[in-house]
């Protein structure tokens, strides 16, 4: 009697240690897998929107695995149960599918940073400085206006990250008439962009000749800015400023 007893006692006991290993090991192994990810996040320059990205999906991860433990050591057929599940199973997936592809493919950004957090990037029509990289969509702002756009599409079409080399290219057009000297209007040009601290030194500035009309000349203003959200200000400041000081009519 005493004998069944303590074989009881054994077994339950074997049960608990079992359930608390089935819990403790993967939260340890979680535990572990942020710390790398954390020093490689440190390392690499990767955004804290990625970290908890990742994080996010490890935790599902780790619940499932627990899970999944903690049935098999109550002894409950996981094999049956899968088989069981598989009608539901099948549904789940399809209707996760479009979740999945977005998790998988902000997985492939993260890890191959093809762009961070500050950057100019422009897809499929859409253009704007990246606010956000989530678990399942990128968030872009852009002249006061916010996209969502799912992650699959940064790996199911070409996009541009204008900002990849660390500086952003801004553009407007300024028209020349033919009354007025047209080199002496270009050094003019110049010597307001070479005193202007809105703009980068490096890479120069460039202007263009972008069409020879009847009236004039129209050239094309090139200039280089470090953050992207200024682009409106600055834009706006030089010609302005150009307006201003040369009396140039067309500007835009």
């Amino acid at each position: 009697m005493i004998e069944l007893q303590l074989n009881e006692i054994y077994t339950n006991l074997g049960i608990i240690i079992n359930l608390i290993l089935a819990i403790i090991i993967p939260i340890i192994v979680l535990k572990v897998i942020n710390w790398s990810i954390t020093r490689v996040i440190s390392e690499n320059s990767i955004t804290s929107t990625s970290l908890m990205t990742l994080n996010k999906i490890l935790r599902y991860i780790v619940v499932l695995i627990i899970f999944l433990a903690i049935l098999d050591v109550l002894g409950i057929d996981l094999h049956s149960l899968i088989v069981s599940l598989g009608l539901v199973s099948l549904a789940v997936t399809l209707a996760a599918k479009d979740t999945l592809s977005n998790v998988i493919s902000g997985i492939i950004i993260i890890l191959e940073k093809r762009f961070v957090i500050g950057d100019m990037i422009e897809i499929d029509g859409y253009k704007g400085q990246v606010k956000k990289i989530g678990f399942k969509s990128v968030e872009l702002f852009y002249k006061k206006k916010y996209m969502v756009i799912p992650n699959v599409l940064f790996t199911t079409k070409p996009f541009i990250n204008h900002t990849r080399n660390g500086y952003y290219a801004i553009y407007f057009d300024v028209k020349i008439l033919n009354r007025y000297n047209f080199d002496e209007k270009i050094t003019q040009i110049e010597k307001i962009l070479d005193n202007s601290p809105l703009i980068l030194k490096n890479p120069h500035y460039v202007l263009l000749i972008k069409n020879i009309t009847t009236s004039g000349i129209d050239v094309t203003v090139k200039v280089y800015i470090k953050d992207p959200a200024d682009d409106t200000k600055v834009t706006a400041e030089l010609i302005k400023k150009i307006k201003r000081e040369i009396v140039l009519e067309d500007m835009y």
